[in-house]
């Protein structure tokens, strides 16, 4: 099973079809993986919804992030400005009623997954199991003996970057007694944030193991010309370094 793993799209659609194009040069793939943040941000989420919906592979999960959650009502107040928030009031003024209900009936409203795929036991999770939307992951949480249990922990959120191998005591003595758990975040399609400005994500492969983490090229300035004045250009900008 080889897995394409997205994340924090933000209603990015020319990182999006920028890196749908580089999938095609990746060679053959079971599944795609969406761990949240289709929309809000980026200018155009019904767009991007329309593309998630015609994607040409199965999804083993989609996730609401903390965009969606936050789409339908929950948890303004995490915003951390009141630009956020405003942003948030556009999103839910352009969503069509199809793009809502879409949102609303084919996502996983828990922000988590639970899956054995290949003999591999994984959590997909937006945030952290403390909180599936709003939660990071930092080397405190990676030492958590809830994510013993899984081979690989595959989140979102922070649209940074990381493959971290992390090893739990066990009493299995084949392997010396450690149980090793890989803890992945394959950054963002839309809005990366480890001063990268390409777009981002990961392609995993459960049966060797290899993971591949990988930076397309988009038009970062065809992007930001389909920004409109109720957003604030600070959406925008950022774009350009990647922060």
């Amino acid at each position: 099973m080889r897995i394409v793993l997205l994340s924090d799209i933000h209603a990015n659609i020319t990182a999006l079809q920028a890196i749908l194009k580089d999938i095609d040069s990746i060679g053959d793939f079971d599944a795609y993986a969406l761990l949240g943040d289709l929309v809000n941000y980026g200018p155009r989420p019904n767009e991007t919804i329309e593309i998630a919906k015609q994607l040409p592979k199965p999804l083993v999960v989609n996730l609401w992030g903390n965009h969606e959650y936050s789409i339908f009502g929950e948890s303004l107040e995490r915003f951390a400005t009141d630009r956020g928030r405003a942003v948030l009031q556009y999103t839910n003024s352009i969503l069509t009623e199809k793009s809502r209900n879409y949102l609303n009936t084919c996502l996983n409203h828990q922000g988590k997954e639970e899956k054995e795929i290949d003999g591999k036991r994984i959590l997909f999770v937006h945030g952290n199991l403390d909180d599936p939307y709003w939660g990071k992951f930092g080397i405190d949480k990676m030492n958590d003996v809830r994510y013993a249990k899984f081979d690989y922990v595959i989140s979102g959120h922070t649209h940074v970057p990381y493959y971290v191998e992390h090893f739990f005591p066990s009493d299995d003595v084949a392997y010396r007694n450690k149980k090793r758990t890989i803890f992945i975040n394959p950054g963002s399609v839309g809005q990366p944030r480890n001063h990268n400005p390409y777009a981002q994500y990961g392609v995993l492969d459960l049966k060797s193991g290899n993971y591949e983490h990988r930076c397309v090229w988009y038009d970062i300035e065809a992007e930001q010309k389909l920004f409109c004045d109720s957003v604030d250009s600070f959406y925008k900008e950022r774009l350009t370094l990647g922060i």
